[in-house]
C-alpha cells in the first residue's frame, strides 16, 4: 500500500522548505519508493493509482524505463537464443545502422509514437523502401514488446504506428521456351544450376548448399536438407528456415540426365554446384558474373534468380499440379501461401468443379431431350 505523509510536521527541521506532501511504498519486489509533491491533492491521486496497480499487479517502476534503448536492444539480442545465425546478423545489423542512430541515446520509458513516425520520414528521406522501412520498426515493436513484458515500460508505443502498406508484387515466371533461352545463354558450367532452379523451384542458397549425397537419380529424387548462406562475409551451410523447407522432390528424367552429368563433369565431393575451380557459389558474384549477363543475353528484361521458383511453379500449374502438391513441392509454410502467391495461374476451380459433377453424375441425374 502506498501511504501519505506530510514532511513538513515530519521533517521539522526542513522550515516549511521543499514539496510538503511525499508518498511512500513499496513494490511487488519489496523495493521503497517515494514521490514527493507540492499538494496533497496530487499526493493522494498518485497513492490510489500506485495501490490499485500494485494490487492489479500492473504497476511499472518508474525508474526501470530510465535504460537506454541502445542498451535494452543490445541486451534483447544478447538473450535472443532462439535466433538462426543469418536472422541475429540481420537484426544486428538492423539495430547498428537505422535504430540505434536516432533512438540509442533515449530511455525507452521516453519513446512516444511520434519518434517512430519521424524514423519513417528520415528513412523515406534517406532512399529506403517501404519493405526495408517494415523491417525496421516491425524490428524495433519486437524489442519493446519485450521490454513490456520485462515491465519496464507501460505500453509498446509502436503499437500504434502504422507501417507502410507493402505493395503487391506482380509474380513474373517463364514460359519452358523463354526458360530453355536462358539456360542455353548461361556460362555452360552453370547451365545445370539454372535449369535445375527453373524446373525444382528449389531455392538459390539451397542448390548452392546442395551435397551430392541428396541426390538419389536411381530412385529420380532430390532431398533438400541444408543450404548455404553468407554470414558475416563467411559462407556456411546450414539447415533450412523452416520445417516445410526440407522436403523431396521428384525429378522428371529430362532433368535426371542433366544432373548425372553434371555429378560426372563437373561437381565435387562436396558440392553438386560448384565454381569451375571447386568452391562454394557465392551469391553476389554468380549474380554479377553469371546471371546478369545471361539474364541480358536472352532479352528477358529485368530477372531475378528467384523468380526461377515462381517459374517452377507455373509450369506445374500447366501440367496439372494440384495446390497441395504445389505447397509441398515448393515448401511453403501453408497452402494459404501457395494460393495467395500463385491462385491466378489455376484454373477456375468452380468451373472444373462444375465440369466433374457433369462428367460423374449426368447418367444419374440428367434428362433425356424427349423426357416431359
Amino acid at each position: 500500500m502506498a501511504h501519505v505523509e506530510d514532511r513538513w510536521k515530519a521533517e521539522p527541521e526542513r522550515r516549511r522548505t521543499g514539496r510538503r506532501w511525499r508518498v511512500r511504498y513499496r513494490d511487488a519486489a519489496q523495493r521503497h519508493h517515494s514521490r514527493s509533491f507540492d499538494r496533497q491533492v496530487d499526493a493522494d491521486r498518485f497513492a490510489r493509482e500506485v495501490g490499485r496497480d500494485l494490487d492489479l499487479g500492473t504497476y511499472i517502476d518508474p525508474n526501470a524505463g530510465r535504460i537506454t534503448f541502445s542498451a535494452y536492444a543490445a541486451r534483447w539480442l544478447a538473450n535472443a537464443n532462439n535466433l538462426r545465425e543469418t536472422t541475429f546478423v540481420s537484426y544486428e545489423a538492423i539495430i547498428r545502422n537505422h535504430l540505434d542512430p536516432m533512438l540509442g541515446a533515449t530511455p525507452i520509458a521516453h519513446l512516444r509514437p511520434d519518434d517512430f513516425h519521424e524514423l519513417i520520414r528520415h528513412r523515406r528521406a534517406a532512399g529506403s523502401s517501404d519493405g526495408t522501412i517494415r523491417k525496421i520498426v516491425r524490428l524495433a515493436k519486437t524489442i519493446l514488446a519485450s521490454a513490456a513484458s520485462d515491465r519496464l515500460v507501460a505500453i509498446n508505443p509502436v503499437d500504434s504506428v502504422r507501417l507502410p502498406k507493402e505493395a503487391e508484387r506482380e509474380v513474373r515466371f517463364l514460359t519452358a521456351g523463354q526458360l530453355a533461352e536462358l539456360v542455353a545463354a548461361t556460362h555452360p558450367h552453370y547451365r545445370t544450376l539454372v535449369l535445375t532452379a527453373g524446373i525444382t523451384g528449389a531455392r538459390s542458397g539451397e542448390l548452392r548448399g546442395l551435397h551430392p549425397r541428396s541426390l538419389n537419380l536411381l530412385r529420380n529424387e532430390m532431398h533438400i536438407v541444408e543450404q548455404l548462406v553468407e554470414v558475416r562475409g563467411e559462407l556456411k551451410v546450414l539447415s533450412p528456415k523452416t520445417k516445410a523447407s526440407v522436403r523431396r522432390l521428384a525429378l522428371p528424367r529430362f532433368l535426371v540426365a542433366e544432373l548425372e552429368r553434371q555429378l560426372s563433369e563437373r561437381s565435387t565431393t562436396e558440392l553438386v554446384f560448384p565454381t569451375p575451380t571447386g568452391d562454394p557459389i557465392r551469391k553476389s558474384n554468380f549474380t554479377r558474373r553469371i546471371w546478369k549477363p545471361a539474364v541480358e543475353a536472352s532479352g528477358l528484361g529485368y530477372l531475378t534468380f528467384h523468380e526461377l521458383r515462381h517459374t517452377a511453379v507455373a509450369l506445374a500449374i500447366e501440367v496439372g499440379a494440384h495446390p497441395k502438391a504445389i505447397q509441398e513441392r515448393f515448401g511453403h509454410s501453408s497452402i494459404t501461401v501457395t494460393l495467395d502467391r500463385y491462385g491466378h495461374l489455376f484454373p477456375s476451380l468452380d468451373e472444373a468443379l462444375a465440369e466433374r459433377f457433369d462428367k460423374s453424375f449426368t447418367s444419374t441425374f440428367g434428362r433425356s431431350d424427349s423426357a416431359s
